[in-house]
């Protein structure tokens, strides 16, 4: 039987595909060399540059060749090489992990962010930790931490597990004064 998978475009980078297939116990980094097919498509150059999370294979086409012509066999080499032995994957990546980041507030967790107003951007990563932006209605909002903590980090680490860390990022919105009411017009009798 067949393994399912779907791909998925990227935001923002064209030759990049994620495809959600299931890879088992593969590590969770950077792709310094892949099993079955999709190590030759590497070392030739067709794969630019490929990543593991759980539950997908993130790769990058070389600029000369179009998803048309390669995705197939590609995707058939994701599906045969998730299986295999031979994999040579860094633990962690700081590039993986913004790309997560990016996809889950932009992608996964879309609709609810902006259902409420807000908008969240992340704004730096590395190989264990993002710091993310809030803002709109986000910025202000007391369902900030929750938003934070059992939305964003609980997905993250899901498809992340090596993440550490989700912090937020300390605006100079949040850090100004906040205006006065019109009470403070009122004089006391």
């Amino acid at each position: 039987m067949r393994k399912p998978i779907h791909p998925e475009a990227v935001t923002g980078e064209p030759q990049a595909i994620r495809w959600v297939v299931d890879t088992g116990d593969l590590p969770v980094g950077e792709v310094l060399h892949a099993a079955g097919t999709l190590g030759p498509m590497m070392e030739y150059g067709v794969i630019t540059r490929m990543f593991v999370e759980r539950g997908s294979v993130w790769t990058w086409l070389a600029p000369e060749h179009t998803w048309t012509d390669r995705g197939p066999r590609i995707r058939d080499a994701v599906v045969a090489g998730v299986d295999a032995d031979g994999w040579d994957v860094t633990d962690g990546s700081a590039d993986l992990l913004r790309f997560i980041a990016d996809d889950v507030v932009h992608g996964q967790l879309f609709t609810f962010i902006t259902s409420h107003g807000g908008q969240i951007s992340v704004v730096d990563a590395t190989i264990d930790a993002v710091v993310l932006d809030f803002g709109g209605a986000c910025a202000d909002c007391p369902a900030q931490g929750q938003t934070l903590h059992d939305r964003v980090e609980v997905t993250l680490r899901a498809r992340y597990p090596r993440l550490r860390e989700v912090s937020k990022l300390a605006s100079s919105h949040s850090a100004a004064p906040r205006p006065r009411s019109p009470l403070h017009l009122l004089k006391r009798t």
